[in-house]
């Protein structure tokens, strides 16, 4: 449930979170659901995880188009980010999303939820075959579940959960 369905709030700012794994992933995507968010960017949780779950999908499955200019800017970008996101450091830059995956404009938080479970679900199984990833070119298994990580986290970063107003507006004792 977002409290700005129709879009972010110019109120908040992107918080930081340091999810090291993908059981934490889903602890924070239940309790958001369950306790309510304000987006601080423009998907709702339900949007961030039918996001995060088709680019898992797709690292197993493929990638449906990958831009023609791909091959020519994957050394820069591995360069200049691969490093930062297998440290889960924060990425400033914001990077378009390919078409196929975007989310659609009104997927719901509940169904969205289970569609995550399945895809984590799926990167986990040791004997999971990637493919090569269209940014950063050829990685490991391990490697391919530390940007899967790293990116969950870096959407769930733009909502911050309800509950923290209520804690807020508490009275003072």
């Amino acid at each position: 449930m977002s409290f700005h369905r129709n879009g972010a709030s110019d109120r908040l700012s992107r918080r930081e979170l340091n999810l090291q794994s993908f059981d934490e992933v889903l602890a924070e995507a239940r309790s958001l659901s369950r306790v309510g968010y304000h987006r601080v960017s423009k998907w709702s949780l339900g949007q961030i995880c039918d996001h995060v779950s088709r680019f898992m999908d797709d690292s197993i499955d493929g990638f449906k188009s990958t831009p023609r200019f791909a091959p020519l800017v994957r050394p820069f970008f591995r360069m200049m980010y691969m490093g930062k996101v297998l440290r889960n450091e924060r990425i400033p830059a914001k990077m378009p999303t390919l078409k196929e995956l975007e989310p659609d404009e009104w997927t719901e938080d509940a169904h969205a939820l289970p569609q995550l479970e399945k895809a984590i679900t799926r990167i986990q199984d040791p004997s999971t075959q990637f493919v090569t990833s269209p940014v950063f070119g050829n990685l490991t298994a391990d490697q391919w579940r530390q940007v899967h990580l790293w990116h969950c986290q870096h959407h769930l970063e733009f909502l911050i959960p309800a509950a923290r107003d209520a804690q807020a507006n508490a009275p003072q004792a």
